[in-house]
């Protein structure tokens, strides 16, 4: 037999199916096709989300309307799994409306939608939180922010971009430091001004705030030449950060990505005298998200 017999489709099941696993509510509301099309759908959007996000032109107005067209989608599943049950309240059930299938389902669903999010974070772009303010004035305590790791590493290791590296290796806290030398290039610090063969570069994104460090090669650093296959960074924040004046310069097998865009923004106050985790988190700072990292 093709069908069942009759049994009542509840609205709010159908619509908390839908918020557990984006279209199963549809599939509980006996709607197959209607709910096999919206799963691709979704699985789609899951894999164009990241990039357009990193390459939407237009800045913060384009990217907060983008973010709200994501957010619609998963209302809209709700949504119309909630009228698809009110609908379907007189209709006989299908075959695979049986509450056994429904936890296969989602276990099926979850599937790809683990695998997409996996290779997603790997190869295309991944969100990172910042707790420091070693990037500050660029990036603040608090931001949210897209790195992206589509393209070669030779290409977007380059002047002036903020990169996402591994400090000692794989394995080891990340760090987010802009690129100022390259492979080849004799670098070296004078009273905090830096020199690239031989020229001072201009830094308009650089901060001094707070005392002079007393570290070695924070303030004046000898000529240094960056070996092959390595890059030089340095933080915006140049006196209160760890960077490429104490690590030495950075492998580029060690590159995660570039950071590509401020996506959401909490500031954190931060009180080194109690400790770093001691903070307090401030209000949503729209006028950072959607703000490209440059």
């Amino acid at each position: 037999m093709s069908e069942l017999n009759h049994v009542p489709r509840r609205p709010l099941i159908a619509a908390f199916l839908s918020l557990c696993c984006g279209p199963l509510g549809q599939l509980y509301a006996g709607r197959g096709k209607r709910s096999v099309t919206l799963a691709v759908v979704t699985l789609v959007l899951m894999i164009v989300a990241a990039p357009i996000a990193l390459w939407i032109p237009g800045g913060h107005v384009s990217f907060k309307l983008l973010m709200f067209a994501f957010a619609c989608w998963p209302v809209f599943l709700i949504v119309d799994a909630f009228q698809c049950a009110r609908k379907a309240r007189q209709q006989r059930l299908h075959w695979y409306q049986r509450w056994w299938l429904y936890p296969l389902v989602f276990l099926a669903y979850l599937g790809p939608v683990s695998l997409i999010s996996e290779l997603r974070t790997a190869f295309i772009a991944q969100a990172f939180l910042i707790p420091a303010g070693s990037m500050h004035p660029t990036i603040t305590p608090g931001d949210r922010i897209l790195v992206n790791k589509l393209g070669s590493r030779d290409d977007a290791i380059d002047y002036g971009n903020v990169v996402v590296y591994y400090s000692k290796g794989p394995g080891s806290p990340q760090y987010v430091t802009r690129v100022v030398a390259l492979e080849g290039d004799t670098i070296e610090i004078r009273d905090e001004s830096v020199f690239v063969n031989g020229k001072q570069i201009s830094e308009p994104y650089a901060a001094f705030d707070g005392d002079l460090p007393t570290y070695p090669n924070m303030v004046n650093m000898q000529p240094v030449v960056v070996p092959p296959r390595h890059f030089f960074a340095l933080s915006d924040s140049r006196r209160r950060s760890m960077d490429s004046r104490m690590l030495g310069p950075v492998p580029i097998d060690y590159f995660q990505g570039v950071a590509s865009r401020i996506f959401w923004s909490r500031p954190r106050e931060i009180n080194f005298s109690v400790s770093p985790e001691n903070s307090q988190i401030g209000a949503i700072a729209w006028e950072r998200v959607g703000m490209p990292i440059r």
